[in-house]
């Protein structure tokens, strides 16, 4: 009899929180979320044995309010953009990578398709991966990918290697770098550079046989 009445008791009061009151709330007289917590914590006791998918389930994040909602973990922290149109180089320069409106990116980066200016609104640590195609140089000329600060310093990091033959104008010599940098404060900016030791260019599509694509780029992800 007893679990009778503990059982009409429960169905009550969820009867009660599902049809009249349309908010609910703990620890706060003034709810504005269907579960709204004022003050504490939320514990989920055996949420690290429900293992996630890589690539399909979703990260859960919290606005300036505290209210929860879920982002693409990738999206969130991802910037890609491809070079916006083919450049050219002259020697012993360095010239400043122009990319088109990023394909990827999140609130952590402000990116400048007229400076070439990266800018980072979340300090940490990133990871980037610059690639370019030099095009229309010689054989032995070297080849240059950087990252450098905005105001000009130092290079924040930098990859080179000698070109093993002449290129035309359609496919280049590639030059891949990937390097990690530390951002110090919100609104840190950077900006990515090819510098060759003699005149040249950078291709932004890469024509051949089986097709074309693009071949110069980067990647910057928060870690």
């Amino acid at each position: 009899m007893k679990k009778n009445i503990f059982i009409l008791g429960l169905f009550l009061v969820i009867f009660k929180t599902t049809v009249i009151a349309q908010t609910t709330g703990i620890n706060t007289n003034t709810p504005t979320e269907s579960l709204d917590v004022g003050e504490g914590n939320v514990r989920v006791r055996d949420i690290n044995t429900n293992i996630g998918i890589g690539g399909q389930d979703r990260m859960v994040v919290a606005d300036a309010d505290g209210v929860l909602r879920t982002l693409d973990h990738g999206a969130y922290t991802l910037f890609h953009a491809r070079l916006a149109a083919n450049q050219s180089l002259v020697k012993s320069t360095i010239s400043t990578m122009i990319f088109s409106a990023p394909l990827t990116t999140s609130p952590i980066y402000s990116y400048d398709t007229t400076t070439g200016v990266l800018t980072f609104n979340q300090v940490g640590n990133y990871l980037i991966t610059l690639q370019g195609s030099f095009v229309n140089v010689t054989d032995q000329t070297q080849l240059l990918l950087g990252i450098r600060p905005v105001p000009d310093g130092p290079y924040l990091g930098r990859g080179s290697r000698y070109a093993a033959i002449d290129t035309g104008s359609t496919i280049g010599e590639l030059l891949s770098y990937t390097t990690m940098i530390v951002v110090p404060s919100v609104g840190y900016q950077i900006r990515f550079i090819a510098a060759p030791n003699r005149n040249g260019g950078l291709l932004a599509t890469e024509s051949g046989s089986t097709g074309s694509g693009n071949v110069s780029n980067v990647t910057v992800q928060k870690i």
